[in-house]
């Protein structure tokens, strides 16, 4: 593979052609093909896909991004809210909000999945509020939603579940069920299952083939109880055309419906495990019109579907993947689990991507991008040099700088080139495969890299002795005089940490240094927080995670955290407040 832009690759049609998803050399194995036109990758959230190669794409906080083949990509927010998630049908696009609105971007055909203001002008022009139920129940708020083929559902958050089957209706119907705390459809489907309050999982709609999982083949026109099954023990569910597949927190798998698309060679109307997945923890899972895909914990693609006539496993499109099948992976992707992968599938295409969910790689690549605070230079042939910060070129290498000078230097590496090995190093992005390996192999290290972004900076948290800072916390939070005495530095709790980290994590910092040319060794931390809370402040600025323990009090530092976010200045993009939140939730 050649020099790319980018880390989204796609595999399956394009312009209808069928035999354009698998490659001709390599058996059923999926041609993966970048997806050059989709700009900084790293800030992609998550990805669904409708018919053809046409897909959203949710980037950052708010921003949105359409992609039809041969167009440009077309860029999109939502005023004044904040996604909270997306889902495709065939045609239509659904977007949460954390206020509990939902937009739609859609196309203008007799299919589209749901109530339009004005259809006649929807094209994947504009985003659109959905106009929900009835007037006087128009201030429900939505907690979750699926899409279900050519329709619907809604969670609201009182529990009530919406049904938006019709499109020719001019508000969404409550469907009369309460309690409902999930609801899982598939972007091909004709049914849909829900969870309650009760631990209970429920189900409703077409049943070919037996895809409900209730043990009969009959359609169900109000919902019934999937046996045997607690909503608890549920991570997804989703149901296509004739078969259903259910993950479970485990990571185990279960299919039924028709065979082929099940996971078995026969049809299956109860849920049954896949025995190909038995020893295999399964993450994610994905489903098209004939298409399953499952991804594993150790970055292992699995797939399974594939009918005849829309989507070929050979050039002649003659052959049925019945059984799981593990797939090739893109080369940048291969033999490194600890990338986490993402994937997505609609009715024709696959896509394939890394997971950036926390703003660790942002607020890194923010650091290398501005140049600032670089505290030493790679020295190069021809008087280059090129500034860097010197933590964290060597701790990525295991190398010092001067080794890693001495290395290059001995090969003919342009600036432009070194840059491009920099962009690994500060936020695990290969835009030139061919060419780190080459730099990897100059510098004797292994290639795949062993290691991401991530892990490393969480190993340079437990590395004491590289630490070069110290914050000083008060130990008295009473004693509110703020004396610089140096007979009084006793009276302070030491916490080491890396300068650099600081700096690229908080906007507090970076102000602090920003104009002092005077080499500073600590700072005193005056935001009254206690020294529990800051430690694991400090801790997530490294690994991205908030980690409390029984012997933490944790009612304090979940408030003194929530303060700290508008006090440190932290990025925008930081998942700081959905972790708290979820911790409170399991208070």
């Amino acid at each position: 593979m050649n020099q790319t832009n980018t880390q989204i690759f796609y595999s399956g049609n394009k312009n209808n052609a069928i035999n354009q998803m698998f490659n001709q050399n390599e058996n059923k194995c999926p041609r993966w093909t970048p997806l050059s036109k989709i700009k900084n990758a790293n800030k992609v959230r998550k990805i669904v896909s409708g018919y053809n190669q046409n897909c959203l794409i949710w980037k950052g906080v708010n921003n949105l991004e359409f992609y039809q083949p041969n167009n440009k990509p077309k860029s999109f927010t939502i005023e004044n809210e904040e996604i909270k998630d997306i889902q495709s049908g065939y045609s239509t696009y659904l977007i949460l909000t954390k206020s509990g609105k939902v937009f739609s971007l859609a196309q203008n055909c007799s299919y589209c999945e749901i109530p339009l203001s004005d259809p006649e002008s929807s094209t994947f022009e504009k985003i659109r509020p959905v106009p929900f139920f009835n007037k006087k129940e128009n201030n429900r708020k939505v907690d979750t939603f699926a899409m279900v083929g050519w329709s619907n559902y809604f969670v609201c958050k009182d529990g009530r579940l919406g049904d938006g089957t019709s499109n020719q209706a001019k508000n969404l119907p409550i469907l009369i069920f309460e309690n409902v705390t999930r609801v899982f459809g598939g972007v091909h489907g004709y049914s849909f299952f829900f969870t309650t309050k009760n631990n209970e999982l429920y189900t409703c709609g077409a049943n070919q083939y037996g895809c409900l999982g209730t043990g009969k083949s009959s359609d169900q026109k109000s919902p019934a109880k999937v046996p045997k099954w607690k909503a608890e023990d549920i991570l997804d569910l989703q149901t296509n055309d004739g078969y259903s597949i259910l993950i479970t927190k485990e990571g185990k798998t279960y299919g039924c419906g028709i065979n082929g698309l099940n996971g078995f060679t026969t049809n299956k109307s109860t849920f049954t495990e896949i025995e190909e997945l038995k020893n295999k923890k399964v993450v994610e899972y994905f489903g098209g019109s004939r298409i399953s895909l499952a991804l594993t914990n150790e970055n292992e693609l699995f797939g399974w579907g594939f009918e005849t006539n829309n989507h070929p496993t050979d050039q002649y499109g003659n052959i049925t993947i019945q059984t799981p099948h593990k797939f090739n992976l893109p080369e940048i992707f291969q033999n490194n689990p600890l990338i986490k992968l993402k994937i997505t599938c609609g009715i024709q295409c696959i896509y394939l991507y890394p997971s950036y969910n926390n703003c660790l790689i942002h607020d890194f690549k923010k650091l290398f991008e501005s140049k600032i605070f670089c505290d030493s230079k790679l020295s190069l042939n021809e008087n280059t040099q090129v500034p860097i910060h010197k933590i964290i070129v060597e701790s990525r290498t295991n190398l010092q700088i001067s080794t890693i000078e001495d290395l290059l230097n001995k090969e003919s590496f342009s600036k432009q080139e070194i840059l491009l090995f920099l962009k690994w190093v500060y936020f695990d992005e290969i835009t030139n495969v061919d060419l780190l390996k080459q730099i990897f192999n100059s510098l004797n290290l292994s290639f795949p890299p062993k290691n991401t972004f991530q892990k490393d900076l969480h190993d340079l948290f437990n590395d004491e002795d590289s630490k070069d800072f110290t914050l000083l916390l008060k130990n008295d939070e009473d004693d509110d005089d703020e004396d610089d005495d140096e007979d009084e530095e006793d009276e302070y709790e030491e916490i080491p940490v890396h300068k650099i980290v600081l700096l690229a994590r908080s906007g507090l910092f970076r102000e602090m240094f920003e104009n002092i040319t005077e080499e500073f060794k600590s700072v005193k931390d005056y935001s009254g927080k206690s020294i529990e809370s800051i430690e694991i402040l400090i801790k997530y600025f490294y690994t991205g995670k908030i980690e409390l323990t029984a012997d933490h009090d944790i009612q304090l530092v979940i408030e003194e955290l929530e303060d700290s976010i508008e006090y440190y200045q932290l990025n925008e993009n930081s998942n700081i407040l959905s972790q708290l939140n979820q911790i409170k939730n399991k208070l």
